[in-house]
């Protein structure tokens, strides 16, 4: 099974100059939780931690993402502006906090996986939502 690039960086000490590549990583994310304990087509052991490493470090890049994009919203915009930068900074403390937690090989690696791909959508979602929170650039004349 072919993942694509890999990404771990589970201390988030890479330049934040990464690009993010969403889509790959979506597609990943959703394979993920699509596998369930018991099945036949169930991925090796080393597959489904090698998943889990790619998408920690790419939630690592995105809780990046989230707190500079979240940084940038104006302190006194309206109302869903405000929202958006408190919803995002909840999400981005609950990310960092989330992975903090060491991965541990064995058993419970496809909890974890689940648990890796859940977050990325989260992630995800917080940052669409502060994207469209942002005001547009004043042209200048």
């Amino acid at each position: 099974m072919t993942y694509g690039s890999i990404v771990h960086d589970p201390r988030g000490c890479w330049d934040s100059d990464i690009p993010l590549d969403r889509e790959p990583n979506e597609k990943l994310a959703a394979l993920v939780l699509d596998w369930r304990q018991g099945d036949d087509d169930l991925p090796e052991q080393a597959d489904i931690e090698q998943a889990t490493l790619q998408l920690t470090g790419y939630a690592h890049l995105l809780v990046r993402e989230v707190q500079t994009k979240t940084a940038a919203l104006p302190r006194d915009g309206q109302a869903s502006t405000v929202a958006a930068r408190i919803l995002a900074g909840i999400a981005a403390e609950e990310a960092a906090r989330r992975l903090s937690v060491p991965m541990l090989p064995g058993r419970h690696a496809l909890t974890m996986a689940h648990s890796r791909a859940r977050l990325v959508g989260a992630l995800h979602i917080a940052l669409d939502r502060t994207l469209a929170a942002t005001p547009a650039p004043i042209p200048n004349p």
